[in-house]
């Protein structure tokens, strides 16, 4: 049956379907190129007998698990038949690699390589990482993300060999039930397919890849397996007119090359039951004559029970008589050659044809780069393969693709983590995984399993329904996790989080929670990015691709706004690939030289973590590995600008405290005529003509229990005990037993080392010590005793503990629970890392306990140190600022107090209003990085420990370690000076972008 002898029954239908203006040439055919790409044509053309020609229409599928025989197989493909292409399935990405480069070593002319890669190489290399199915990435509204995603797997292609993938499905999936699309579709909305599927082959023929849409005339709505038999597709005209045939008659317009028939039987038309791919009316007729498509045309796999052909002859001969190109996978190749030769020579099949289809192929071949030998692989394929740019990649379409359903009272992003419970339930998964490990980056969160044998118990339920907020994360529409999921419908505030396909929501229908959030898999990944929905590290606008049943139809979704610092990739926020490994080699350098045991490492650029990676352990002894989530550092000085300073702009902001008034109006022992005067302010500045400390050891020793020096430059019959360089104790001084004690007591309640005990009496008798001590001159002069009386001076004004105040004023609403002074009350020692063995008075290493000998003898807290945190904390309290005082939906601090404490600079020196500042007078001197901008604020810590906070770049750096364990005499550290040049390798990281 052809075309012209159809009935007009069908040639009335026809003229329901769209049609194009014209033949419409791929872009990628390029006129420049048309003169030398017909000289290359011309010159294969000669080389080739009737037989290798007909062999460039044969694309035979290879398995490279058995690398030997696949070679083998290919190269007896390639001598006998001269076959144009080869489709590998399977195996890892070197032996693809190997097989790719084999195969093009023993061909005459060089093979199209092709990838059956509907969501990247990962589709069929297992060690490659894969992209977000098609039906995840349907409810995306942004063409130039499915671009992007276009050139990365296109890059990857180019990388591994591949000139054409087999992608993308523009499969309207109309049918919940099609058990071969499904998922690889991107939904049931024929625009929204139509718009994400032109995109994406957009960006992957800008990369030089030719994209093949799959499969004509459409699989979408289907109950059969092309696989198994030849699928019924039973819709009329008008139906394949507006959703089957729009997706593809859009693609050919947009200029693209490749399409792929599948099999398929359409009564509308083709009323004789014949497969598409063997269907003259649907392949020449409809694709190429009705919609002008003048690219290349390739089969569905011939081997698949739907390539039945008409009249029982072979499929290969029918397929080319329908209008195909190249013949995808034949069952028999040596069979589908002697078919095809034998109707050539019956006339059946033309000689013309077969050289027509030749010529197209070779056409392709040189627009895709195939006239020059292609390169072997390069070195390291997997991890080029798999790097950065596909991590975020993958991270982009992610976040992208995270839908809200349902959002009552506007419950997400979840705010008030001071005042709120919340409970993590995995259903169908443990209680640990990624997804209930970044719940509690963001808050403190209770976590919970229903799988086990005793699932979820009466006693457990109870406890979980007394939360605030219950998180229900489901991994599975099995029974079991259904049960699970009905037992937690009492909750207060369900949040339901579906990490399963969407269709399979449909399971739990009617749903019954506050909100609803769907990722629509369970990966990695989207288990990270479901829990910044929930907390507002990322902002969500995906809508629902599909109907589903009982829940929600097609097209649903509801907006949630970012609050909160979110998570992605250096490269994601315009810093090089270098920077990772750069860091990595300095932060391990640092490890390795005995720099510092182990650390974090912390960078945020533009409101999302790009960096925040843990190395080696919290002590010398490698007892435990440094986690980047939950070990906490003693602070050191970095407790100024985290501790007190947040405190003091708290309380200047509710007009507790005015930084331009004397002290002394808060502080009566600063009621002295040399001090009186002193503001706040000057204090800030460090202005005050305070000296840089005290000697907080001579205050707490007992003066009749040594004699000589407390401490002296250089070693003496007494003094023995090295405390720092050129610096050696007295090994009979003793503690006052009036002030200080071995055991808790009333008057002692707060310990300080494993076996002493200060209280308030010891704080009180250093802070008069402070508060009698002869000043200096008003020049600038670095003073720990400055932030000592500005804490003074907020507690009294405020009226409360400064660690209770700036825990309820701030660390609880940004949901930085693993922020705190004295964390021994509540963390366990393992939990933070260690600094210095005190061989002297504390007699102790020091594992949360503050290190600072002022602050810990004032009971650890104080306002020169005492604070305990992690990065992740403090990037909160640093984004805040640069929010301009707002954080997780919250204001926290006005903006006009942030901006002046952010922006204030001293007049003579480097310093801002209790930051430290880049010191672009003597950048020599300077405690940032040369490249360092002059708004950047910040302060280093003795323990090793920095924070700096760019507000010109949006960029925040935070280095956590503790170089003093065992020693602060630790010569490795100032030899690497290792904190300005982890800022400048950051800063040059993105400034050479």
């Amino acid at each position: 049956m052809t075309f012209r002898n159809l009935a007009g029954w069908l040639l009335a239908v026809l003229l329901l379907l769209p049609a194009a203006a014209g033949a419409v040439r791929p872009a990628m055919l390029a006129p420049s190129q048309e003169k030398a790409r017909e000289a290359w044509v011309d010159s294969v053309m000669l080389t080739l007998d009737l037989r290798h020609r007909i062999g460039q229409l044969f694309i035979p599928m290879l398995d490279p698990r058995s690398l030997p025989a696949a070679k083998n197989v290919v190269k007896t493909d390639i001598d006998r038949y001269g076959i144009g292409g080869i489709l590998i399935s399977g195996g890892t990405t070197a032996q693809h690699a190997a097989l790719i480069d084999y195969a093009q070593s023993v061909s005459p002319v060089p093979l199209l390589v092709t990838l059956d890669g509907e969501w990247g190489p990962a589709m069929r290399l297992k060690d490659a990482e894969r992209f977000p199915y098609n039906m995840t990435l349907g409810g995306i509204d942004n063409d130039t993300l499915l671009y992007d995603y276009g050139r990365e797997v296109a890059r990857q292609c180019r990388l591994l060999g591949v000139q054409a993938v087999f992608a993308p499905v523009l499969d309207v999936n109309s049918r919940p039930d099609n058990p071969v699309i499904g998922r690889r579709s991107f939904g049931e909305n024929p625009g929204r397919v139509s718009r994400l599927g032109s995109a994406y082959s957009r960006g992957l023929e800008a990369g030089g890849v030719l994209s093949i849409a799959k499969h004509f005339p459409g699989h979408g709505d289907t109950g059969t397996d092309s696989h198994k038999a030849l699928p019924v597709v039973d819709h009329s005209a008008e139906t394949l007119r507006d959703v089957d045939l729009r997706p593809f008659a859009d693609y050919i317009s947009n200029g693209f090359g490749g399409v792929m028939v599948g099999h398929l039987n359409v009564p509308a038309l083709d009323n004789s039951g014949t497969a598409s791919s063997m269907s003259q009316p649907i392949t020449e007729g409809m694709l190429r004559d009705r919609l002008g498509f003048e690219g290349l045309v390739f089969t569905d796999g011939l081997a698949m029970k739907g390539a039945i052909p008409p009249g029982g002859g072979d499929n290969c001969v029918g397929a080319l008589l329908a209008g195909a190109d190249m013949l995808v996978e034949p069952a028999s190749i040596r069979t589908a050659m002697a078919a095809i030769l034998e109707d050539v020579k019956t006339g059946r099949l033309s000689e013309s044809l077969i050289d027509n289809r030749c010529r197209s192929v070779l056409r392709w071949k040189y627009t895709l780069g195939l006239s020059k030998r292609p390169s072997p692989s390069p070195a390291g394929l997997k991890e080029k393969m798999n790097g950065p740019e596909s991590e975020t990649m993958r991270r982009r379409l992610t976040a992208a693709s995270i839908i809200c359903l349902d959002n009552a009272d506007g419950l997400l992003p979840l705010h008030r983590l001071d005042t709120t419970s919340i409970a993590v339930v995995n259903i169908g998964a443990p209680a640990h995984n990624t997804f209930s490990q970044f719940c509690a980056r963001y808050a403190k969160v209770d976590v919970y399993s229903s799988a086990g044998e005793s699932g979820i118990t009466a006693t457990t339920l109870g406890k979980i329904l007394s939360h605030d907020v219950v998180i229900a994360a489901v991994y599975d529409d099995n029974a079991a996790c259904r049960a699970a999921l009905s037992k937690l419908k009492g909750a207060t505030n369900l949040i339901e989080v579906f990490l399963t396909g969407h269709y399979k929501v449909a399971r739990f229908a009617p749903l019954d929670s506050r909100s609803v959030i769907l990722c629509g898999e369970n990966t990695r990944l989207s288990q990270e990015y479901a829990a910044q929905a929930l907390f507002g590290g990322i902002r969500v606008n995906a809508t629902l691709p599909v109907t589903i049943k009982g829940v929600a139809p097609v097209g649903t979704g509801i907006g949630l706004v970012k609050t909160r610092l979110g998570y992605t990739t250096p490269e994601d926020r315009g810093f090089t690939p270098a920077l990772a490994k750069a860091t990595d080699s300095l932060m391990r350098l640092g490890v390795r030289t005995g720099a510092f045991p182990g650390g974090v490492l912390l960078v945020a650029k533009d409101g999302d973590i790009v960096l925040e990676k843990a190395y080696g352990y919290t002590d010398s002894g490698h007892t435990r590995r440094v986690s980047a989530d939950s070990t906490l550092y003693d602070l050191a000085s970095v407790s100024k600008i985290a501790g007190t300073l947040p405190g003091v702009m708290k309380a200047a902001d509710e007009k507790l405290l005015d930084i331009s008034a004397p002290a002394s109006r808060y502080i009566p022992g600063l009621r002295q005529p040399d001090k009186k005067d002193i503001t706040l302010r000057r204090m800030l500045f460090h202005e005050s003509g305070f000296p840089a400390g005290i000697v907080s050891a001579a205050v707490v020793t007992d003066t009749a229990s040594y004699t000589g020096r407390l401490v002296s430059a250089r070693p003496t019959r007494d003094n023995t005990i090295k405390i720092a360089r050129r610096a050696y104790a007295n090994r009979t001084a003793r503690l006052r037993s009036d002030i200080t004690s071995h055991a808790a007591s009333p008057s002692t309640p707060w310990q300080i080392a494993p076996s002493l005990w200060v209280g308030p009496a010891t704080r009180d008798t250093l802070m008069n010590r402070i508060y009698n001590v002869k000043l200096r001159d008003n020049s600038y002069r670095y003073s720990d005793l400055n932030f000592a009386l500005l804490m003074d001076a907020e507690q009294r004004a405020t009226g409360v503990p400064h660690e209770q105040w700036v825990d309820r004023e701030i660390f609880a609403p940004l949901g930085a629970w693993r922020t705190t002074y004295r964390p021994l009350q509540r963390f366990k020692p393992s939990e933070i890392a260690a600094t210095e063995h005190d061989r002297w008075l504390r007699k102790a290493t020091l594992r949360g306990y503050v290190h600072d000998e002022l602050a810990s003898y004032s009971g650890g807290v104080q306002g020169n140190a005492g604070l305990f945190s992690t990065a992740g904390d403090l990037a909160k309290l640093a984004q805040m600022w640069l929010n301009g005082g707002t954080y997780g939906g919250e204001r926290l601090i006005s903006a006009p107090t942030v901006s002046e404490f952010i922006t204030a600079r001293s007049d003579i020196s480097r310093r801002g209003l209790g930051f430290d500042a880049p010191d672009t007078k003597n950048p020599d001197s300077s405690p940032t990085a040369p490249e360092a901008h002059p708004s950047t604020v910040g302060h280093l810590g003795f323990t090793g420990t920095c924070m700096w906070i760019d507000p010109s770049r949006n960029l925040i750096f935070i280095f956590l370690t503790n170089r003093i364990n065992p020693s602060r005499d630790n010569s490795a550290w100032s030899d690497l000076d290792i904190r300005p040049t982890l800022f400048s390798t950051i800063l040059s990281s993105l400034s050479s972008r």
